[in-house]
């Protein structure tokens, strides 16, 4: 039977507070993070009501064990500290109307504590007046409140009694440089008191945020962060998100594969060392120091909220980095050509979606040619055709025939080269591109002269490989240092759909032609010309033929079966024992 009214859920406090302080957070060290931003917005809010108030953060590692935050922030009145430290989820920071001034805004960030203590204080008194407060909350979800008539100063401190499993956290050495690496670029100063000592630790106006920093001192700043060199530094920053900050070119090549370490912060407080989604996703060979002001975090707040605002903000810095470009092809050459020779492969990825700077850059991108490497300016001055070839096996084959045939040709098997070859004579209709394949050389090769010598050459060489599917035909062709050359789409075509069945039955159905597989012996050639004056059944010649197809096949990269190869292997031995014993015949 069902009862009318509505019933509140029934939340076990112990479990919630395990929740959040345990598995909402990545590592124990954040307890650090949520503590410097509990000071940092205690102290901007009452920065906001006094714009000349000096704010100020202790940290203290104490000789009983105790770690102790301290700020000189608003503080917290009786009736904040029941809403705001009792209630998971509540925040002081989150419907204010200075809210984007604070970090925190969840009300959860006190609890990532419990990680590394049982126990957590907080002692309070606010500068809007009331008696100081102090707060003792325990993981078992209780809590306690007491009110005092003691005096103390403006602010709050929170005191942790660190768990034994986590006390090697609090070590000197081991605390600062935790302290350091979440407060190194908050606006106010953060001291850290040990054994009597205070020390500053942070620089609450870095170079890196100052407009007016060098080339120089942006590259020295980035060399000791990331403890790596770069190419170049320039700054960058964003309407959307007010992302403001410093993006490095690194000085090697990477993979679309690889992250690479950046430091991204929000509000100067330290939020993730990946890049948070805010780079393109070709901007691979960029490693970003950045400041976001205006974009939110998640609740754990090691990442940023994929919306709009981040997406507006990943295309202005799309836009930053190919002004960048764009002017160092215009002002700095020489530095252009540097992250050129480096970066080529995201540059072209850059300019494969982009036409204007495609017009931009393509003159100056490298292209593999059967000449070697060649910019496309020099390519397209050569000849307003384009020719190339679509895979690496093609070229292989036509790179060194077609420079005898005084034809230039591009390898565009490279990802992008194709699409920006095709992209630009789009847009330069002065260009023609035209692809050139080994089938293409056929055509090309000479005709020889009809007689009886190169006919029954022709019938014998067909007769030994047609076994094998092949034909054999007689051609001029240049370099003449090449006896055969081995054509066969069908042959590379099947091998690509062998473990593909459906491709076996849509390509028995497909009618388009492809040529056969053709073996063509060069009549130019010696080796071949002394073939063609072997008269009748010669096995030198079978084994010469033999050898000359498997070779063919290896040279064009084409599989080679079982039968082949064994093929190859008895011919070649044959060969050589019969020259050896002609030789020892001729020595006795």
């Amino acid at each position: 039977m069902e009862k009318e009214g509505n019933n509140l859920f029934q939340v076990n406090l112990k479990g919630m507070i395990a929740l959040l302080s345990e598995h909402i957070y990545s590592n124990p060290n954040t307890f650090v993070r949520e503590l410097l931003q509990n000071c940092v917005d205690a102290i901007t809010a009452l920065r906001n009501i006094d714009e000349n108030y000096k704010g100020r953060i202790d940290v203290f590692l104490n000789e009983d064990k105790t770690v102790v935050f301290r700020d000189n922030g608003i503080g917290l009145k009786e009736e904040e500290v029941y809403r705001f430290l009792t209630v998971i989820g509540e925040s002081s920071k989150r419907d204010t109307p200075d809210a984007d001034d604070f970090i925190g805004r969840f009300g959860i960030g006190l609890l990532s504590c419990f990680v590394v203590t049982n126990e957590i204080t907080v002692e309070s008194r606010s500068a809007m007046g009331g008696q100081p407060v102090c707060w003792c909350g325990k993981v078992d979800g209780t809590y306690q409140l007491t009110l005092s008539d003691e005096e103390r100063p403006i602010g709050s401190q929170v005191v942790l009694h660190p768990k034994g499993d986590w006390m090697h956290l609090f070590e000197y050495e081991t605390f600062k440089k935790i302290l350091v690496g979440y407060g190194e670029m908050l606006p106010y100063p953060i001291y850290l008191h040990y054994q009597g000592e205070e020390e500053l630790v942070n620089t609450p106006s870095p170079v890196w945020l100052d407009p007016k920093a060098t080339r120089k001192e942006l590259l020295d700043y980035g060399a000791k962060v990331f403890q790596s060199s770069a190419l170049d530094a320039f700054r960058i920053y964003t309407e959307s998100g007010k992302v403001e900050g410093v993006l490095y070119v690194l000085p090697f090549r990477t993979q679309f594969s690889v992250r690479n370490s950046h430091k991204v912060y929000l509000k100067r407080m330290l939020l993730s060392e990946d890049d948070c989604n805010l780079l393109p996703s070709w901007a691979f060979f960029i490693r970003c120091l950045v400041n976001a002001d205006g974009l939110l975090s998640t609740a754990s707040r090691e990442s940023l909220v994929s919306n709009d605002q981040l997406k507006d903000a990943r295309k202005e810095i799309g836009v930053a980095i190919k002004d960048y470009l764009r002017g160092l092809v215009q002002n700095d050459r020489a530095m252009f050509n540097r992250i050129l020779d480096v970066h080529h492969f995201h540059i072209k990825a850059i300019a494969s979606e982009d036409n204007e700077l495609l017009r931009l850059f393509m003159d100056y991108l490298p292209f593999e040619t059967n000449k070697g490497l060649r910019s496309f300016g020099s390519i397209r001055s050569a000849s307003n055709v384009i020719c190339y070839t679509k895979n690496l096996e093609d070229f292989r084959q036509v790179r060194r025939i077609a420079g005898a045939q005084g034809w230039l040709v591009v390898n565009a098997a490279y990802t992008f080269d194709e699409t920006l070859l095709k992209k630009y004579v789009r847009l330069n209709p002065e260009l023609t591109l035209d692809e050139i394949s080994p089938s293409r050389l056929l055509e090309q090769f000479g005709e020889v002269e009809a007689n009886q010598e190169s006919q029954a050459f022709e019938v014998k060489a067909n007769e030994l490989l047609k076994r094998f599917g092949c034909i054999c035909r007689l051609k001029h062709f240049t370099p003449v240092d090449i006896p055969v050359i081995f054509v066969a789409e069908e042959k590379e075509n099947a091998a690509k759909s062998a473990n593909n069945p459906l491709a076996a039955v849509l390509g028995a159905v497909n009618t388009a032609k492809q040529i056969p597989p053709t073996l063509t012996f060069n009549a130019d050639n010696e080796m071949v010309q002394t073939l063609l004056q072997i008269q009748g059944d010669n096995k030198l010649f079978r084994h010469v033929v033999h050898i000359l197809y498997v070779q063919s096949l290896l040279q064009g990269k084409y599989p080679v079966n079982s039968e082949e190869m064994e093929l190859f292997n008895h011919s070649l031995s044959e060969l050589m024992t019969s020259k050896m014993n002609d030789f020892i015949n001729f020595l006795n």
